[in-house]
């Protein structure tokens, strides 16, 4: 999810990128959008999200959103190390999610607040326990193909576990009001390690 700036010896590979490309979060929303707009969606779909993007719609998709070509690139990069058994495919939720923090170079709050607005593409405001364990493993995700120091699958569900615990949940929808909480996944102890670098789980080893 990145580190914060003033301790750049700890600052995660992910968040030292963010500070060299020039995606900004209108565009990441944007690519988002369209990304939804060109998905495949229906009962076959087998992804979380219920959509499924394939590599040349979005490659189509940044054409019209991405504007500086190193950017570009990169997003492509990740797009094919995320379609990890080749299908030529991935799920645009969890994928752009998973990419958020590229386009912040604020702190860890801000960049996971931001990633699970990617996520909540209605702007319900709220996140479900599913949910924010997607975009917590998708964010672990992305890190692990930088070389930072991944959370183990086990290790996302004790941090969603713990911020359920105590909190109100938002009628029968099992879902909490995510940007008054943002600050209590950021504290937790995994996260902080997680954030620091401190981790010794690498890529490869987020199962």
């Amino acid at each position: 999810m990145g580190n914060d700036t003033s301790k750049p010896s700890n600052r995660m590979a992910v968040s030292a990128l963010s500070h060299m490309m020039k995606l900004t979060k209108p565009q990441l929303l944007e690519l988002r959008d369209k990304c939804l707009s060109v998905s495949e969606t229906g009962n076959d779909v087998p992804t979380p999200s219920g959509y499924r993007l394939h590599r040349a719609a979005f490659l189509d998709a940044m054409t019209e959103t991405v504007a500086v070509e190193p950017d570009y690139e990169v997003l492509e990069q990740l797009f094919v190390m995320w379609d990890k058994n080749g299908v030529d495919w991935v799920d645009p939720l969890a994928f752009l999610a998973g990419i958020g923090p590229l386009a912040s170079v604020m702190d860890v709050a801000a960049k996971l607040k931001f990633s699970i607005e990617v996520y909540d593409y209605k702007k319900s405001g709220c996140i479900s326990r599913e949910d924010l364990v997607a975009v917590l493993e998708a964010i672990n995700t992305t890190s692990s193909y930088f070389g930072d120091a991944v959370l183990q699958k086990n290790q996302v569900g004790v941090i969603v576990d713990d911020l359920f615990a105590d909190e109100k949940l938002i009628e029968d929808d099992n879902a909490i009001i995510y940007s008054e909480k943002v600050y209590k996944v950021t504290n937790h102890p995994l996260v902080a390690e997680f954030t620091s670098g401190a981790g010794s789980a690498r890529y490869g080893t987020t199962q």
